[in-house]
């Protein structure tokens, strides 16, 4: 059999050869499959971040609505998440935030001594879009207080509510920043209504149920950490 311009057999096989070695080379390795993660974990987490209240304490037909807003500029809350991780997407857990008011100028006169804390605890649901950090949504659901304190040199008013937060809506994106470990933003709204009220006033204390009740909330912004096993 005869070659064009001379070219031998084995010279042909060699080029050819090397040309899919290197073809070869160039090709992307497949990918290696991830190891199956644990079915459960435990997973404990905190967060930080500043509220805005939306809505009222209490809706009064002589006097109006109490909106949380006229009282309070923004709150401070600290949160801790403790649950457990399913197949390293799924969390199912409770929670639990401390908050410090800041109030709003004028809210507080001068020789008075006033604090707006709140407390919340709850159950809460997340799902995470990836393995290893991305974004995640969640719900949750629980109870709420608000407790209030006035104090001069002449009387001293405790004034505290409580009520179910119907539904929490969140969400934020993860970081994996180390095996286990996530940081990352988060935000969330809820929807929520105080029910019950304490008045404490010299030595006297009160307790009574809202009668007019009004829907409030929080707008929620800020930083999330979390540790998994």
């Amino acid at each position: 059999m005869r070659y064009a311009r001379g070219v031998k057999a084995p010279l042909l096989r060699l080029v050819l050869a090397a040309a899919v070695l290197l073809l070869a080379g160039l090709a992307p390795p497949a990918a290696a499959e991830e190891p199956a993660g644990p079915v459960l974990g435990f997973t404990v987490g905190a967060r930080v971040s500043l509220a805005f209240p939306m809505g009222s304490i209490l809706s009064d037909p002589g006097t109006g609505p109490l909106l949380i807003d006229e009282m309070v500029a923004v709150s401070i809350p600290l949160q801790l998440d403790v649950g457990l991780t399913v197949h390293r997407r799924w969390f199912v857990g409770a929670y639990v935030s401390y908050a410090w008011d800041v109030l709003q100028i004028g809210q507080c006169k001068v020789g008075e001594s006033c604090s707006v804390t709140g407390l919340r605890l709850g159950l809460q649901a997340t799902y995470a879009f990836r393995d290893q950090g991305g974004p995640w949504v969640g719900l949750g659901t629980g109870w709420e207080w608000m407790f209030t304190k006035y104090s001069s040199q002449d009387f001293t008013i405790k004034l505290d509510v409580g009520g179910v937060e119907y539904v929490i809506f969140q969400g934020g994106w993860d970081v994996e920043v180390s095996p286990g470990w996530m940081v990352g933003p988060w935000a969330s709204g809820s929807v929520g209504e105080f029910s019950r009220a304490t008045r404490s006033t010299g030595g006297a204390t009160q307790e009574i149920a809202i009668p007019n009740r009004a829907v409030h909330g929080w707008l929620q912004i800020g930083v999330k950490g979390s540790f998994s096993l």
